[in-house]
């Protein structure tokens, strides 16, 4: 039986958020804002900070979700590992796990539920958005680090390959899931150091990590646990997978078992037989 993993939204998902958002409540008034205080925020004056203000921009950075405001503030939001933020067309009660509720001027509503409060949600001066320690320390966004970046990022680094992915400071959004299709793609042990891969290898998953994001993100991202899109729907992307998950399942390029191995204290799944471990 495989196991059942805590999942994290990662860039796709993120992603599907934004883009659904901006498709929504782009431009519309924020009437009111209510919470309840819980551990998902930090500030008093979010309420005081965000109302009466225009969306302006909704945008990604990594895992981050950015809304900007009119009134030069901007908020920010990270799902954590239950987050979800789901779009209402009328006014309606809050549901359980609801810890935001974002009513606009034309009785439209943005809530933000969170059964595990991991999520954290807070408001921030525009000017000194790229600054703060969430946004700062992040590196390069997958989908637009160059080939050469890439390179010169990897080749630069000592350990496995596995734990430079999920490294926010290295690439910004991976995280389980993806960097273990993406390895799979380009066949590469999750086990290899990341010195020790060829120009040819990193090449490969260059264009192996942008080509497994943007079919995720066409896909609405995967729904494996609490993930759902603004409108409640699931992603698709999960029927997709070829490694994650599917411990002790036939990989379906050539046939071997799929495994599963920690790596720094995370799950890693990928095919023996089209990944060969890298000899010591």
């Amino acid at each position: 039986m495989s196991a059942r993993f805590v999942f994290m939204p990662e860039l796709p998902e993120v992603q599907t958020i934004v883009d659904g958002l901006n498709k929504i409540i782009l431009g519309k008034k924020i009437k009111s804002i209510s919470t309840d205080f819980s551990r998902v925020f930090s500030q008093k004056d979010f309420k005081k900070g965000v109302e009466g203000s225009k969306i302006t921009i909704i945008r990604r950075r990594g895992k981050f979700i950015i809304i900007e405001l009119s009134n030069t503030r901007a908020i920010l939001i990270h799902l954590g590992m239950t987050g979800n933020l789901f779009y209402l067309n009328k006014e309606s009660f809050p549901e359980k796990h609801d810890h935001m509720v974002m009513k606009f001027s034309d009785h439209t509503q943005l809530r933000y539920n969170d059964q595990r409060k991991f999520g954290k949600i807070k408001m921030i001066d525009l000017a000194k958005l790229e600054n703060v320690s969430e946004i700062g320390q992040l590196g390069s966004e997958p989908l637009k680090i160059s080939l050469k970046e890439f390179v010169n990022i990897f080749q630069r680094r000592k350990g496995r390959i596995k734990s430079a992915l999920l490294n926010q400071k290295i690439l910004a959004g991976l995280g389980n899931i993806y960097s273990d299709e993406a390895l799979f793609d380009a066949k590469i042990h999750p086990l290899t150091k990341t010195d020790k891969l060829t120009e040819n290898k990193l090449l490969k998953l260059h264009q192996s990590i942008q080509k497994i994001l943007k079919k995720a993100i066409k896909a609405g991202g995967s729904s494996v646990d609490d993930y759902l899109k603004i409108d409640g729907e699931k992603g698709l992307f999960q029927f997709e997978h070829k490694v994650y998950g599917r411990e002790g399942k036939t990989c379906k390029r050539c046939g071997a078992k799929i495994k599963r191995i920690k790596i720094s204290q995370r799950s890693s799944h990928f095919c023996p037989r089209c990944q060969k471990q890298p000899r010591k």
